[in-house]
């Protein structure tokens, strides 16, 4: 542990990560933190030992991963002096420790203390050679996986920052309602099925209340609620509200993206696949009102009212 401490004081940036479930504009809001001189979006970090490294899959400049400059000269850098197989070698690891109900994360101090050190190193590792490579002190992570957050509040030193992404769990129901064919180029890795409301419902709000938990044990001063619905309409409000959290001043960026300046990707790994396209402008996603069915509508809210209340949306 002493060690982790005094690695972390060699100057690790801060890691700001989004939680929430799915389609809720994780990737835009990463987009847009990255637009910032000292902040770098990474993407989700969660999917790089899972399966984006293995299935060499495509980074939002365009390149397959292992052809993207920045992110296999990253990958080589971290697994300097460390075993060849460290991506997934690192995604086992995940396994172990990021689930949203874990038993090793929380034996991290007996049986599993060795196994939770090395994923400690492995992360805080990760984060440092981004942040040099990258020449940014402010690290985003979109992952939203909230079992990957707590993990990640359990490394010693490590200056996280949570920003909990909602939406309006509704317009997350009927855009999954919409099955996808795979596309590597257009960043749809593989087929999309359509899910049903009732399973979007259960776990959008088991999502959200695990997030909410994790709120609990950080505090105000490391954690900040954001709904995408507010971002799209004033993103300069709510990026000041992340800024006052983080210690970044989006003062002037914040007056060019209200002002529509076109949002430039980056090197965004996984994630919606907007991120492959060269400019994003912001816009609210509101087409679920008028084109979801009334039924399926009614469902979701009869489901989830006591949680689409308390978030504003009742």
């Amino acid at each position: 542990m002493e060690a982790l401490k005094s690695e972390v004081a060699s100057g690790l940036p801060k890691l700001v990560y989004i939680a929430g479930y799915g389609r809720s504009g994780s990737t835009v809001l990463s987009i847009a933190l990255g637009q910032h001189k000292e902040i770098f979006g990474c993407g989700e970090i969660i999917t790089l030992g899972h399966h984006v490294w293995e299935n060499n899959e495509y980074c939002s400049c365009g390149s397959p991963i292992h052809d993207c400059e920045f992110w296999r000269e990253t990958v080589a850098l971290w697994g300097k002096e460390e075993s060849p197989s460290l991506v997934s070698d690192y995604g086992k690891l995940q396994d172990q420790f990021e689930s949203l109900i874990s038993i090793s994360r929380m034996l991290r101090k007996t049986l599993r203390r060795e196994s939770f050190n090395t994923y400690s190193r492995h992360t805080l590792r990760l984060l440092e050679v981004v942040s040099k490579r990258s020449s940014r002190g402010l690290v985003v992570d979109s992952s939203k996986h909230p079992g990957r957050a707590a993990a990640l509040a359990l490394i010693p030193g490590l200056d996280l920052y949570v920003i909990h992404l909602v939406r309006d769990g509704r317009g997350v129901a009927w855009s999954l309602l919409k099955a996808y064919q795979r596309d590597k180029r257009i960043g749809l890795q593989k087929d999309i099925e359509a899910k049903p409301v009732m399973r979007t419902a259960f776990r959008w709000a088991t999502v959200n209340l695990a997030t909410e938990s994790l709120a609990r044990r950080l505090g105000p001063r490391r954690f900040v609620r954001i709904r995408y619905e507010d971002f799209t309409r004033d993103p300069k409000e709510c990026l000041k509200k992340i800024g006052d959290l983080i210690g970044a001043d989006f003062g002037d960026l914040g007056d060019q993206i209200n002002a529509g300046m076109p949002l430039e990707p980056g090197h965004q790994m996984a994630g919606n696949r907007l991120r492959m396209n060269a400019t994003i402008e912001l816009s609210p996603d509101v087409k679920w009102k008028s084109q979801m069915p009334g039924r399926k509508q009614a469902l979701f809210t009869w489901l989830c009212a006591w949680l689409l209340r308390r978030y504003g949306y009742l």
